[in-house]
């Protein structure tokens, strides 16, 4: 009884260049991907930021307004 090996290789494999390439370009690509979620979520932490010292500037301005007797009216 003999062992052999049987493959199916119909299908032809990549070039090493194109291996690389493809890898390359789906590395060139998460970065990008990764880059646009961080800069997204820069921006709603600097939106977050701002209106939080809005709300802030806000209130401390009421505050003071009601301590030197005048009265904000509030729609």
């Amino acid at each position: 009884m003999q062992i052999q090996k049987r493959t199916m290789n119909w299908l032809p494999k990549p070039t090493l260049y194109n291996e690389q390439s493809y890898k390359a370009a789906k590395q060139r690509n998460a970065n990008k991907t990764f880059l646009a979620s961080q800069s997204n979520l820069a921006n709603s932490i600097g939106n977050i930021m701002n209106t939080n010292a809005q709300e802030k500037t806000n209130i401390v301005s009421n505050i003071a307004l009601d301590r030197m007797g005048y009265n904000k009216k509030t729609a």
